[in-house]
């Protein structure tokens, strides 16, 4: 009697299969590390002078394995930019649908942020580092508060009439605010004078502004860097 090889192949497909997930695994893990190395380096101390080797001495990773995962120091920056982003939005999304007052909504998305950069001074620098190197990141952050800025105006609930005028001088205040928070120069009040401040300066009443205000910021957790990524 011929005795089948079906069985052997099975297992030897199976084998195959667990190998491949292993060394998919060690390959996800080894392209995490190097993300987080370049997210802390840039963080500590921006694009300038960054180099490779940095990056692959920080992660504990050989040199030549870099070019696996990506094809120069240009690429993986995008990246930790893009999962930063992505590290942000999970944050966001937390708090979609928790008001449908616009003006309570623009308050906590500030109030989270400034928490944030307050109590993970590794996000917040890294959000400074890559808004001043000029990366079009910074122009992402702006098209959200110039979306949010709009929208508000568009309802009636911010009267500053010059958009564009409104988003820099919010985005500015918010940059500035989350410099002085990571480098601990600020009062505990500092957070709330400045979004008080950014709210006055989009025309919101002040009996409105300590209204919002006074409400309990919610709840929201940042999730863990690269969880998204």
């Amino acid at each position: 009697m011929v005795k089948s090889a079906l069985p052997a192949l099975e297992e030897s497909a199976s084998a195959h299969r667990l190998l491949k997930s292993r060394s998919d695994r060690r390959r996800e893990d080894t392209r995490r590390k190097l993300l987080r190395a370049t997210y802390e380096i840039v963080a500590e101390r921006g694009l300038e002078g960054l180099v490779i080797q940095d990056i692959t001495a920080r992660a504990d990773v050989g040199y030549g394995s870099f070019y696996n995962h990506f094809p120069s120091k240009e690429a993986i920056v995008s990246a930790a930019i893009e999962a930063f982003r992505l590290h942000t939005k999970g944050m966001y999304e937390n708090l979609d649908g928790l008001t449908s007052d616009r003006v309570e909504a623009f308050a906590n998305d500030v109030r989270v942020w400034l928490r944030v950069a307050k109590t993970d001074r590794m996000w917040g620098w890294f959000m400074i580092r890559a808004v001043l190197s000029g990366n079009d990141f910074r122009f992402g952050i702006g098209d959200l508060i110039r979306r949010a800025v709009a929208a508000g105006i568009e309802e009636g609930v911010f009267r500053h009439q010059d958009v564009d005028m409104a988003r820099e001088t919010v985005a500015g205040l918010l940059l500035l605010a989350t410099l002085k928070l990571v480098s601990g120069e600020v009062d505990d009040d500092y957070a709330d004078r400045i979004i008080s401040t950014a709210l006055s300066v989009l025309g919101v009443p002040d009996a409105s502004i300590r209204e919002v205000m006074a409400k309990p910021l919610p709840e929201v957790a940042l999730p863990a860097f690269l969880a998204a990524a």
